[in-house]
């Protein structure tokens, strides 16, 4: 058999394969079959073998009783902790074991640190689960390198186009929050955008966008302000947009829970009541939504159905390229007609 030779061939014999990349027989057969006892180096080797050969390189597939690894951003974080749940129940279901770490280095901006390949590596780990963290370009080569597929669910930054991600419907979650708004008879909407350069950020901008021009509705760049996903930063932010404007925004979409909270204190400050003055619509459905006074309309994430749904891409050969889960917005106590 040559390389000229059509994929559609039969595979080349065993011991051919096992010649070539210096393995036994018996180890072929547990790598193409997709044994959880082969190590990542040796399916690499295999791999390599069928590629010189005309095939396209293979992964095998991790079965019950492979080690996934999860690099979450950090610890502080109940996001992460929700989607790391959800990794736990499907590990559980699928017999996976996991080994979870944290970026504690916030000067890398959330990347995880060189040393952590060689752990991985060491481990012959099956896959790798980069939650609300992104790997570096020297680090995706180094995973592609050894053979190791990664996916990352809600990135905090844009990664490549051919790299598969999980996410929520960002988009689509904040057309819903707009579009409720502007149902209620809204037309001054403001929204508290989150931290630049986010990629949910950028997509929440997007659909609030989307929805005032679907409605005719001219949106006054002063309207759009920063609060960075933090309380304190929504709070000024909302102070200076209400302050200087002699017609302020009658609704305000805050495009996180905790800005959210911000926003309340804001027009508390000012006199003004939620919803009676000015309604205000958040995102994600926190513990904080529930427990706000009054109780916060907001678009519910599914947290632990993206951290299954991540698990779920990684075990199979060709993960796609993004999958994407829907919201869903819960109509609470803090918006009124108009």
């Amino acid at each position: 058999m040559t390389a000229a030779e059509p994929p559609s061939q039969p595979l080349p014999k065993l011991a051919v394969i096992a010649r070539e990349a210096g393995v036994s027989v018996a180890t072929v057969s547990k790598t193409l079959n997709g044994r959880s006892d082969v190590s990542a180096h040796t399916r690499r080797l295999v791999a390599e073998v069928l590629e010189r050969r005309g095939y396209p390189r293979q992964r095998i597939k991790p079965t019950r009783g492979s080690m996934v690894d999860v690099m979450l951003q950090g610890l502080d974080s109940p996001y992460a902790l929700a989607i790391l749940g959800g990794v736990e129940d499907a590990a559980w279901r699928l017999g996976v074991d996991l080994v979870v770490s944290a970026v504690l280095d916030r000067t890398k901006n959330g990347q995880p640190p060189p040393a952590w390949l060689d752990r991985i590596g060491a481990r012959e780990s099956a896959g790798v689960l980069l939650v609300r963290t992104s790997p570096t370009a020297t680090q995706r080569t180094w995973l592609a390198d050894h053979g190791i597929p990664f996916v990352t669910v809600d990135p905090r930054r844009k990664p490549p186009r051919e790299l598969p991600v999980v996410v929520s419907a960002n988009l689509a979650g904040a057309r819903a929050a707009t579009d409720h708004l502007i149902g209620l008879g809204h037309e001054r909407i403001a929204i508290v955008t989150g931290r630049p350069g986010v990629p949910c950020a950028a997509e929440r901008l997007t659909g609030y966008r989307q929805a005032m021009a679907s409605a005719g509705l001219r949106v006054d760049p002063r309207w759009e302000v920063c609060g960075y996903f933090q309380k304190d930063s929504a709070l000024r932010a909302t102070q200076a947009l209400f302050a200087a404007l002699p017609n302020p925004p009658t609704a305000v979409f805050a495009c996180s829970d905790a800005m959210a909270v911000g926003v309340y204190q804001a027009l508390a400050e000012r006199g003004r009541r939620v919803p009676d003055d000015v309604s205000v619509v958040g995102y994600d459905d926190s513990w904080a939504a529930a427990h706000l006074t009054p109780v916060l309309t907001t678009v519910r994430q599914p947290w632990p159905e993206l951290g299954a749904a991540a698990l779920a891409a990684l075990l199979v050969d060709e993960p796609p390229a993004r999958t994407e889960l829907p919201t869903t917005l819960v109509v609470r106590s803090s918006t009124a007609a108009l």
